[in-house]
């Protein structure tokens, strides 16, 4: 099983993302097409359904308290390496 953290306690998301097969088939050519990303969309939804037909209200909610967390990071650092970019 992948594990969130590595031996050292730090977050494992780049690792677990780049041997993901469906990451390493988007990246296979190095071009994002509409269509790999309307089935990543696809999947990302299949997959949570799934979670939320598994699990409990109290794990929902705990799931979407990191899925936010992570969303709010991505579009904090996002828009902070735009910054960078017209200083």
């Amino acid at each position: 099983m992948k594990r969130l953290f590595d031996e050292n306690g730090m977050l494992n998301i780049a690792d677990i993302v780049a041997e993901n097969p469906s990451y390493k088939a988007i990246m296979e050519d190095g071009v994002v097409t509409d269509q790999e990303l309307k089935d990543q969309a696809d999947a990302t939804l299949a997959s949570l359904h799934r979670l939320q037909e598994l699990c409990s209200e109290e794990q929902q909610d705990a799931v979407l308290s990191a899925i936010t967390d992570m969303s709010v990071l991505f579009a904090a650092y996002h828009n902070y390496e735009l910054q960078q970019l017209v200083k």
